[in-house]
């Protein structure tokens, strides 16, 4: 069981939830993923008031783009901040039957709501694409806490960068462009949003120990595993020096990612595949031989694994953009996971969460430590 009790926070306008809307809250759902932007669902059970209105529809809170901060706390006495988020549908059904009606209010975080509002073309001259991310996660206020320096690339001998999408698909262009990935999250404490532009951070130390079938330690529900064996893949292309028109050869014949494994996937097919990759939009061929690589490193993700955590026996949420170990899965499988997405749902008697991993590798290294200081005393 948890040292402290559980509890979530909702706020509405940087207020706490009133009364009549909170009593009516059945069920909060909370998607993150490092490949787009977090969402929410709130859920509330409609009762009819003395005047034949809705209870929860009586006072108009949830307007278009009112501020939503979910946080929740499974156990470690602080709450976790899991979203800032901002209102854009509202779904009423309304039944015959007394206690049916039911309201469900989503939105999605900045990166979903605020930056594809306007759009305005914009010249980035001479800026490598790391200080544009900075720039356009600056201008929503959300702290460009966690953007990583790209390659200065482009310059203006070569080409000229102009912005003529909306700032949440330019981001993800350039992301896509430097196999990068873009999304927010909050600091799990104060809760200001941070901008993430950056390669997988599958180097930084475990968030925690998933285990499976392993007596009272058991935190996962459900662990499910699929391993697209022929998908990883080497890279082969051609790219064309801008200044003498000359072909020069690029190649992406391993990922950068470290393995997280004892068998890198790519080294356990034989013969190895090889794929072509058309660079022809590369402004360079360092830009074209940093995509080849990028691709290669894409393809060697060949081991995706779902599951659901017992987020009280975990006692913390469990985050997207970090790695993970996984134990009880045998000794193939077992070992570290990169955390891709997380869907938390949230009711009063309980807290789950389900996620999505990704693996470059097979088997344990002997390097893992399955030891979770902060997981719930069983």
């Amino acid at each position: 069981m948890a040292l402290l009790p559980s509890y979530f926070v909702v706020q509405v306008a940087f207020a706490p939830l009133p009364p009549p809307f909170s009593t009516a809250l059945a069920e909060i759902e909370v998607d993150a993923s490092v490949e787009g932007a977090a969402a929410f669902r709130l859920h509330f059970d409609l009762s009819r008031t003395l005047l034949g209105d809705f209870d929860a529809l009586a006072i108009d809170i949830f307007r278009p783009l009112v501020p939503i901060r979910i946080s929740v706390s499974a156990g470690l006495g602080v709450a976790h901040t899991l979203i800032n988020g901002y209102v854009r549908d509202a779904r009423v059904n309304v039944a015959n039957e007394p206690g049916r009606s039911t309201l469900e209010v989503s939105g999605m975080d900045a990166l979903g709501t605020l930056m594809g509002h306007v759009q305005v073309p914009m010249i980035w001259p001479n800026l490598p694409d790391s200080e544009v991310a900075r720039a356009i996660f600056a201008r929503y206020a959300v702290a460009p806490t966690f953007v990583f320096p790209t390659p200065p690339t482009r310059t203006m001998v070569d080409t000229t960068t102009t912005q003529h999408d909306k700032d949440d698909a330019y981001l993800q262009q350039l992301a896509r462009r430097n196999a990068y990935e873009v999304f927010i999250q909050p600091d799990p404490v104060v809760g200001i949003d941070q901008g993430h532009f950056h390669p997988p951070m599958t180097f930084a130390p475990p968030q925690g120990v998933l285990s499976i079938d392993f007596g009272s330690q058991t935190n996962l529900a459900s662990f499910n595993l699929d391993y697209q064996m022929l998908q990883p893949t080497a890279i082969v292309g051609v790219a064309t020096e801008p200044k003498s028109r000359l072909p020069v050869p690029v190649f992406g014949v391993m990922g950068r990612e470290p393995p997280m494994g004892l068998e890198p996937s790519l080294l356990r097919i034989l013969p190895p595949p090889i794929e072509t990759m058309d660079v022809s939009d590369a402004a360079n061929p360092a830009e074209a031989m940093f995509s080849a690589v990028s691709r290669a490193t894409e393809t060697s993700r060949a081991i995706r694994a779902s599951g659901e955590v017992d987020g009280l026996k975990f006692n913390r949420p469990l985050l997207p953009g970090l790695p993970v170990l996984v134990r009880g899965a045998g000794r193939a499988h077992s070992g570290l996971y990169y955390v891709v997405s997380v869907s938390h749902r949230i009711i009063k008697s309980g807290y789950t969460q389900s996620f999505q991993a990704l693996r470059n590798a097979v088997g344990l290294t002997g390097m893992e430590i399955f030891v979770d200081p902060l997981a719930a005393v069983a």
